[in-house]
């Protein structure tokens, strides 16, 4: 291997010439120059690769039963399928002669944005460090911990020391390390991200927006600050502002399950059920043991009147956990629509046994009630409902029936 050969320009390679410079940057360093003799099968259809190759020299046979063989020559590029989305590889690639190709892998792919410093003279003078640990024993130890390790494992320590501490109850230590850190070290959008993670724990949801949107400001390639961001947002009530986070860490991280369920969570409180449904579909076809995205799932899809897709669901669920609240209150709707109301109350007595305030329960049992001509019983229900619930829509609809209902006891009496 010639150790002196530089990398392609990866400007000029197709989707990654789009990247910030900054980025291309630190994915060329991070590829690995590789050389296959004539004849070497350098992959085979069907298997995962998780690269993205370009031809420094050479020819290479691509073949694959969906499309004409063809030949790819120097600066040509494959394997964007493989590095964007880690699908296998839909052809087999075959080196027609002596070949070097530069990889790049997905792992660095989705790897932050690191791009290496130089050395720097010690920071920390004593001058400096009395003046840092002024207030308390508790810094001057951390910050004698910060010089100590030096920047060669200061990266690994940060990744342990703040979680370590705040496990132990101690997340104000945490908090003061990694204060530290962002002032030693401006630059490390994870030192940002890591510090928001503790503000978190501490119940400062405000300062660790502020942190996850310093971090970001510095690398917006990290899916994990991008969901996490996302969480505080949609806690904050500002689900479309939360929804482009979520969606952020999917494209950069596209099997990441929890932004799936968060996306479709942020939808589902923007009152976008279709593209909430879609969210969570998404989310499940990743993990389908999700029990509590399924059944929210299934409800989603019986407002598109897939009735029997989505009893199945809940059903599934219960299998799981007999004790289920909504997968129960999902399967005493399905009842009431499928007109057996005995069946309905008993699936929904039992949720209101777990969840005995929930008003949406007392709305659908005072319906099945109404169908058992217990309409006094029903009026109960819908008075309950509409003095608790908290749901505009719900608590009118709940008001409606009540009124209905009491119109015909006064008219039997």
């Amino acid at each position: 291997m010639d150790d002196q050969s530089q990398p392609p320009n990866l400007k000029e390679i197709g989707f990654l010439g789009e990247l910030p410079e900054k980025r291309r940057r630190f994915l060329a360093a991070r590829m690995k120059r590789r050389q296959y003799p004539e004849g070497t099968q350098i992959l085979k259809a069907g298997r995962r690769g998780s690269f993205l190759g370009i031809l420094e020299k050479g020819k290479v046979l691509l073949e694959s039963p969906d499309i004409q063989p063809r030949t790819l020559q120097k600066g040509d590029h494959f394997g964007s399928a493989m590095l964007l989305y880690g699908k296998p590889a839909s052809y087999t690639m075959t080196a027609q002669e002596d070949t070097t190709i530069w990889l790049l892998r997905r792992r660095d792919w989705l790897s932050p944005t690191i791009l290496p410093t130089p050395p720097r003279k010690p920071f920390l003078k004593p001058r400096l460090v009395r003046a840092l640990v002024g207030a308390t024993i508790a810094i001057a130890a951390l910050v004698m911990f910060v010089t100590i390790l030096g920047p060669s494992l200061l990266d690994r320590a940060t990744t342990t020391l703040p979680r370590q501490l705040a496990e132990s109850g101690r997340a104000q230590w945490a908090e003061q390390y990694l204060q530290v850190l962002t002032r030693w070290q401006p630059e490390s959008a994870l030192n940002y991200g890591y510090l928001g993670d503790i503000l978190v724990l501490e119940g400062r949801d405000e300062e660790a927006i502020q942190a996850y949107q310093d971090a970001l400001a510095l690398d917006e390639y990290l899916p994990w600050i991008h969901n996490n961001l996302g969480v505080l947002l949609l806690e904050g009530d500002q689900p479309d502002l939360a929804a482009e986070h979520f969606q952020q860490a999917i494209d950069l991280s596209p099997q990441n399950v929890t932004a799936y369920v968060n996306l479709g969570s942020a939808y589902y409180a923007q009152e976008d059920w279709e593209a909430a449904a879609a969210a969570y579909g998404n989310a499940l076809d990743l993990d389908f043991s999700l029990q509590d995205t399924k059944a929210t799932w299934a409800g989603l899809i019986l407002s598109e009147n897939r009735l029997v897709e989505a009893r199945l669901v809940w059903e599934y669920v219960l299998l799981e956990n007999p004790r289920h609240p909504l997968a129960l209150q999902g399967l005493g709707v399905v009842s009431l629509l499928e007109g057996d109301p005995t069946l309905a109350m008993m699936y929904l007595d039992a949720a209101r046994y777990i969840q005995p305030e929930n008003p949406a329960l007392y709305l659908y049992i005072g319906m099945a009630l109404e169908e058992l001509e217990k309409p006094v019983d029903a009026a109960d229900a819908y008075q309950f409902a509409a003095q608790n619930g908290s749901n505009t829509e719900l608590v009118r609809l709940a008001e409606a029936l009540l009124e209905v209902v009491l119109e015909d006891v006064e008219g039997n009496n």
